[in-house]
């Protein structure tokens, strides 16, 4: 047959779903990050409670990472730092092995934020930080490399997915907008 109607009719129909008031969306977000920056501090490996190991290192993005004036007029603005926890073995041993500090590198992965109790000061305390886990992203940036033609094939598929998710919750939320009409 070919043509247009093949492609309509091998899309995948979205279902009517009604919401429930205590648990509300299915819907979880999108909460990803891609980073490309250089590395603070060495990735460190830490052997947690349970067994499992977790790298830990940081990646500084934008400003002068040395912080020297070079003069009054022009300030530096100083660098955003993102902590990084790689719950994955083989990626925790690849950040150890190849990542020094002020390596460029490439980092994709969930926003998480870590709770913990402070027992000094006796308060909770909240840690964002980047996690990788089974889908988390790494790579060395070498210097002849840019970091644009790396993310550019990464952030295709990237926002490709993130266009199918966000296109089939608008069209939940419009289903269930025009139900309560």
């Amino acid at each position: 047959m070919g043509g247009v109607d093949d492609y309509t009719d091998s899309r995948r129909e979205l279902e009517p779903q009604s919401v429930d008031p205590k648990k509300g969306w299915g819907f979880r977000g999108v909460h990803r990050a891609i980073i490309c920056g250089k590395v603070g501090q060495v990735p460190v490996q830490k052997i947690l409670r349970n067994g499992r190991t977790v790298t830990v290192f940081t990646v500084g993005t934008g400003g002068m990472f040395d912080q020297r004036v070079v003069g009054d007029a022009d300030l530096p603005k100083p660098a955003q730092w993102h902590r990084i926890a790689i719950h994955n073995d083989q990626l925790g041993a690849f950040a150890v092995q190849k990542l020094v500090k002020n390596s460029a590198v490439y980092v994709e992965g969930d926003i998480e934020t870590r709770v913990y109790n402070d027992s000094i000061n006796d308060q909770v305390k909240n840690i964002p930080e980047i996690c990788l886990r089974r889908d988390g992203k790494i790579r060395l940036i070498k210097s002849g490399e840019s970091a644009a033609s790396i993310s550019l094939d990464e952030l295709s598929k990237f926002t490709e997915n993130l266009n199918i998710l966000i296109y089939e919750n608008l069209a939940l939320l419009v289903f269930v907008v025009i139900m309560q009409l």
